[in-house]
């Protein structure tokens, strides 16, 4: 499968896309006041102690503190090894004390970083271990290359650390191995030099970039071309290469400054990803709803009716559905608990061909999932490694009209509210009469056709109420702008008098008679006497009469 990268940087942000074959199925974003704190190291201040929880919060420097459960904290093997001696976090950790950290997860949802003291320094082919003795390689790899390198690495390792085999070290021979050793050293080395310096929390080991990250992490011979929209990047990607003996430089093509992401489509791509509604080629679509302790996918056959029969249409729209949603898991970074509704299958060979079909899929996702079979109530549920926000979290915020739940009240219910508001302001208030701003659409249902609504609404209150348009407030929006004696209020409400000589635009017919048009202005309507033949078009006109919510104008030749 031919793999590509996509570079565009600016002086914000870094977006990278992985392609394969043409297709987008990666995507990571880099915000100068956004960046992943992951892999970074700091030299960390307990500042609680919690029991309950078998956790401390650590003060790192940043922010909001982080989080570090018990079972991510080394201590003593002595210790460890009694077994009068309960595991628990009070038993290790006390408040004040200073202690190396490294992060494992950025914050997410108000909730600070997550935390490991098992610290480990990430090469291409290796990864060090400091605090760990034993060697691993990469499950990626089949036995005979995990034997190899295992025992390759055997000869190489540091007596008090231990070794990560990665997957690109079957690309490496041993020389290549222990020179990269030696970096990961010194770059320890100079670890522990700066913790050793630093009397308050702080910030020790900076992770690469994401595009070094990136090279690091994923990077191979299966990559057929990297493409960068500025020199820099491209200087940057070939100086990482050269210093890991990479012999992929001709693979880097600077396409120059337009538009990278918009010529290979990753634009379109980024904005399908933040819709809910995703559709399949056969007609059916996936619903996507993330929720605050997990993400919800829903599967529906939508248009698709050419199969023979009813459960040959719903088991291609779910085979169809499990490629897809495994694809938006990694396009998006979904990650925690997700629950899958596919379309009910009455066969239980049905069930089992969706089953292994999304399994298989998950195979080419880097990130850990656990998948669980079908429930009794039909429904998959899984888990994805949660690392980041993910690309809902980096690229958006919660609505500041809904508060995140994706629903807003309909202009009736709104309505209804600010009748409610109204009757309580004149309840409480001396005054004979108030001038109210609202939304346009809100004030047109208040105000009722013909004025009836706001005619009952004055007789149940007692009150003099003029409404107001006013088109730069929410939908909510209710500002009282007036409140007074009735004729204060009529004067304060008139957006002009009689005698005015004004600009309008004849927007529609007057509804009443053949001739005559209609304008608007801060939501009272104005009647213009044979104004029709002119719609569409601005007619001076003079104010003839004024009322409460309407007037009538005169053209003027």
């Amino acid at each position: 499968m031919e793999k590509e990268m996509l570079v565009s940087s600016e002086k914000n942000e870094t977006r990278v896309a992985i392609l394969e074959s043409k297709k987008v199925t990666q995507l990571y974003f880099d915000r100068k006041h956004k960046r992943s704190l992951v892999g970074n190291i700091y030299l960390g201040r307990v500042q609680n102690v919690l029991p309950s929880l078998d956790a401390a919060f650590v003060d790192i420097g940043e922010s909001k503190n982080a989080f570090l459960y018990v079972g991510e904290v080394s201590y003593d093997s002595d210790l460890e090894d009694r077994d009068d001696i309960p595991r628990k976090i009070h038993h290790i950790l006390k408040p004040n004390q200073m202690l190396l950290v490294q992060v494992t997860k950025d914050p997410m949802k108000g909730k600070g970083a997550r935390l490991t003291t098992f610290i480990s320094v990430p090469g291409r082919y290796l990864v060090l271990a400091p605090f760990n003795d034993g060697i691993g390689v990469s499950r990626k790899l089949n036995r005979e290359e995990r034997e190899y390198l295992r025992n390759l690495v055997s000869d190489i390792k540091p007596v008090d650390c231990g070794l990560i085999v990665r997957t690109a070290a079957k690309e490496a021979g041993k020389s290549k191995l222990k020179r990269e050793l030696k970096q990961l050293i010194k770059i320890w080395h100079e670890i522990q030099r700066r913790a050793a310096g630093l009397t308050s929390p702080g910030l020790v080991y900076q992770e690469y970039s994401i595009v070094i990250r990136l090279l690091r992490d994923i990077f191979s011979e299966d990559f057929s071309a990297i493409y960068v929209d500025k020199k820099e990047i491209k200087k940057e990607i070939l100086r990482y290469l050269k210093s890991i003996g990479s012999k992929f430089n001709n693979v880097i093509v600077f396409h120059g400054e337009d538009s990278l992401f918009d010529a290979f489509n990753v634009d379109r791509v980024i904005e399908r990803a933040l819709e809910r509604r995703v559709w399949l080629k056969s007609g059916g679509f996936i619903v996507i709803d993330y929720g605050e302790a997990l993400t919800s996918i829903d599967v529906n056959t939508g248009k698709y009716t050419s199969a023979k029969s009813s459960e040959d249409a719903i088991l291609k729209t779910n085979l169809e559905a499990a490629e897809e949603i495994a694809d938006q898991l990694k396009l998006r970074d979904i990650g925690g608990i997700i629950v899958i509704d596919f379309i009910d299958m009455h066969r239980e060979e049905d069930r089992k061909k969706v089953f292994e079909r999304f399994k298989q899929c998950l195979e080419s996702d880097r990130t850990k999932t656990e998948v669980l079979p079908f429930s009794k109530l039909g429904l998959l549920e899984m888990t994805r490694k949660n690392v980041s926000d993910g690309i809902l979290g980096t690229l958006c915020k919660p609505c500041p009209t809904c508060n995140g739940i994706g629903y807003i009240k309909s202009e009736e219910t709104v309505s209804l509210e600010v009748e409610r508001k109204i009757k309580k302001l004149a309840k409480e208030s001396t005054a004979r009469g108030f001038l109210i701003k609202l939304n346009p659409a809100i004030a047109s249902l208040v105000i009722g056709q013909g004025g009836k609504n706001l005619k009952h609404l004055e007789g149940v209150t007692r009150k003099y109420i003029a409404i107001k348009s006013d088109e730069s407030l929410p939908m909510d929006g209710f500002v009282v702008a007036a409140e007074g004696s009735v004729e204060e209020i009529k004067e304060a409400a008139k957006p002009f008098r009689v005698g005015d000589v004004l600009e309008l635009t004849v927007e529609d017919g007057y509804s009443h008679n053949k001739v005559d048009g209609l304008s608007r202005i801060e939501g009272y309507v104005i009647q213009i006497i044979g104004g029709r033949k002119y719609l569409g078009k601005r007619v001076k006109a003079e104010i003839k009469s004024v009322s409460k919510t309407s007037a009538v104008a005169q053209i003027i030749q």
